[in-house]
């Protein structure tokens, strides 16, 4: 364990000790001394706590290689930025802003209807309950018997019974033959 050095005294340096090199000097408190000695007092004196302080202060310094003038650069650049980032996100996020009122149209519900004598059997695949084949019965059915006159002509179609045709008759539309309308008319 190293044993701590005494604090050198924070004296000026009296005349003897700082003598040209070579000379010999004499005091009436201390006894004739030659310049090497008087060169390794001088060299204690030079580092006492004090005067490494002092050169200490003098070497710059410096964190993360920046000196005194990038760090303060840096600092107030970050500053400013967070600054206006946080001004930036509390005008996105609405702050200090009337809200916007939204004019919505009532929620309809889509009227989807087929006409039984055009739809295709895409179309008739859409109602709930009519799959590939019973769709492709109901077309041709229409091509050999001829167009359906009302929704229960329906009927007709293998695979058609009374509680599907309930279950379709919702979704399905007559078609308004013009025609039949007019040849009975007086």
């Amino acid at each position: 364990m190293p044993v701590p050095q005494p604090v050198a005294s924070i004296e000026p340096t009296p005349p003897a000790i700082a003598a040209p090199a070579g000379s010999v000097v004499t005091s009436d408190a201390v006894s004739a001394t030659s310049a090497v000695e008087a060169g390794a007092i001088a060299e204690k004196k030079l580092r006492s706590p004090l005067v490494q302080l002092a050169q200490a202060e003098s070497v710059p310094t410096s964190w993360l290689w920046m000196n005194k003038h990038d760090q303060l650069f840096v600092g107030v650049f970050a500053a400013v930025f967070l600054a206006l980032s946080g001004y930036h996100w509390a005008t996105l996020g609405g702050w200090g802003m009337r809200p916007i009122e939204l004019d919505r149209l009532p929620a309809r519900q889509y009227d989807f209807r087929i006409d039984i004598n055009s739809a295709s059997w895409v179309e008739w695949t859409q109602i709930e309950g009519i799959g590939e084949s019973t769709a492709q019965k109901i077309i041709a059915d229409h091509e050999t018997n001829g167009p359906f006159r009302n929704v229960k002509d329906l009927l007709r179609v293998k695979g058609i019974g009374p509680k599907t045709l309930e279950k379709m008759q919702p979704f399905l539309r007559e078609t308004i033959d013009k025609t039949s309308e007019d040849t009975t008319a007086p």
